[in-house]
């Protein structure tokens, strides 16, 4: 295990930040039907605010940087709870709060998501630069996968100014289906891709392995680090297009699944920590499937044991 600096240890996550509405029900509601929802908890969410949530409770160094709604209370309560430091965000004047509505069928583990965007711009790739002179702060730098066009210029951006250091590392998360190309264009950029079930249904792959070989040769890379979880089957990656192949069952000591939530945001968040402090690619995917194996037995993203 190579260790760093702590110096050498801020973590960077750029994307979203929203509210949930998370309902968990007994099962899910037939339409045009009246249900009780058993519990409802306003909770911070988005992928990069949960994937901060969670770093932070492995003594990370996490900076977020997030479009904010100026002056939004609730945001700015939830974002205090969470214990994420909003210093280096943008916040937009005149902005809604993008707002996902869950539901959560703890019968079956099933998470339902409706997500109302909002009125409020994504960061723009010269915030970043404005925002970031110095990327030499932070030894990992990820994106979510979304603001495409503007985070493809940030990617660019970052592997000029580092030029042959192999500081700071990049990781994009390939995860939503989406009729045109998204993502995958900053695929032979990064250096380490996530690539969810879903993305990987959409293009052919039937298993986590398959995923994790085919995604690298359908995009002609060699040297990236390809991770692929895929739920309650556990997780595979390979380090390089020389090494070997890694796949681990999922973690299910904890008990069953009753909210599979931001799961996948848990898994790229330990991961990206335990590669952050030098781990190697068989003991990141343990951890990571045992902390989200654990987080998939309980509700929401706080209090999780990291054991």
């Amino acid at each position: 295990m190579v260790q760093l600096s702590s110096m050498a240890k801020n973590i960077l996550v750029v994307g979203l930040t929203c509210i949930d509405v998370v309902n968990y029900v007994n099962s899910y509601p037939l339409e045009d039907s009246d249900n009780r929802v058993m519990k409802q908890v306003w909770s911070l969410g988005g992928n990069a605010a949960n994937n901060v949530t969670v770093l932070n409770q492995l003594n990370s160094h996490t900076t977020l940087f997030s479009a904010l709604p100026a002056d939004n209370s609730l945001v700015n309560q939830l974002l205090l709870k969470n214990g994420i430091c909003s210093s280096r965000c943008v916040f937009r004047e005149n902005s809604e709060v993008p707002l996902s509505t869950i539901i959560v069928n703890e019968s079956s583990s099933t998470r339902t998501v409706l997500h109302y965007r909002g009125q409020l711009d994504e960061v723009k790739f010269e915030e970043f630069k404005a925002t970031f002179p110095n990327i030499s702060d932070f030894c990992w730098i990820h994106f979510e996968g979304r603001n495409c066009d503007e985070v493809l210029r940030m990617v660019e951006y970052i592997r000029e100014q580092r030029g042959s250091a192999a500081l700071p590392r990049i990781s994009i998360e390939c995860e939503k289906v989406r009729p045109f190309p998204t993502m995958e264009r900053a695929i032979p950029l990064a250096d380490v891709v996530f690539v969810s079930k879903d993305f990987a249904k959409c293009r052919g792959f039937t298993d986590k392995e398959s995923a994790v070989d085919g995604i690298r040769k359908l995009f002609g890379v060699s040297r990236n680090t390809i991770i692929c979880p895929w739920a309650e089957k556990g997780a595979a990656g390979r380090a390089c297009e020389e090494s070997r192949m890694v796949s681990v069952e999922a973690f299910t000591a904890a008990g069953p699944a009753v909210d599979t939530l931001a799961a996948g945001d848990c898994f790229i968040a330990c991961c990206i920590h335990w590669l952050s402090e030098g781990y190697d690619l068989e003991q990141t995917l343990t951890r990571a499937c045992r902390i989200t194996g654990k987080k998939v037995a309980k509700r929401g993203l706080l209090a999780l044991d990291i054991t």
